[in-house]
């Protein structure tokens, strides 16, 4: 059994969107109906797993909460990293190789976002 999706709230699904794409490779999949509710947008990685981008919330997340996103090798974590600082994507802890590669980002929406790069993860990745 995998893990296949998550919610996100977002204010600006296009801009969501248009980062997702850049920075991880999501494409758009579908558009989905809530009835009298805003609709989802549906994004989907290379590999299957979707986010849904959902009405924007009021509601804080925990200050513990994120997403992770881990990358093929070290070398993956840092170039994703540089091109996002040179991007202007705010970068929320920096770059770290101890006690493995990382680092954390805010998503347009003010996510917490982790990359990272953990060795003893490679055997796992498809």
């Amino acid at each position: 059994m995998d893990l296949k999706h998550l919610h996100l709230s977002s204010r600006d699904h296009v801009a969501s969107q248009r980062f997702y794409e850049t920075y991880f490779a999501f494409r758009f999949d579908a558009v989905f109906p809530r009835g009298d509710q805003p609709a989802a947008t549906i994004l989907r990685s290379p590999t299957g797993f979707q986010i849904y981008l959902e009405a924007a919330s009021a509601v804080p997340l925990p200050p513990w909460f994120h997403v992770g996103f881990l990358a093929r090798s070290a070398t993956e974590c840092t170039e994703l990293h540089d091109r996002m600082a040179r991007a202007g994507v705010t970068i929320i802890r920096p770059l770290v190789s101890v006690p493995f590669t990382n680092y954390f980002f805010a998503d347009p929406d003010g996510h917490h976002i982790q990359v990272y790069f953990d060795p003893k993860s490679v055997p796992a990745l498809p």
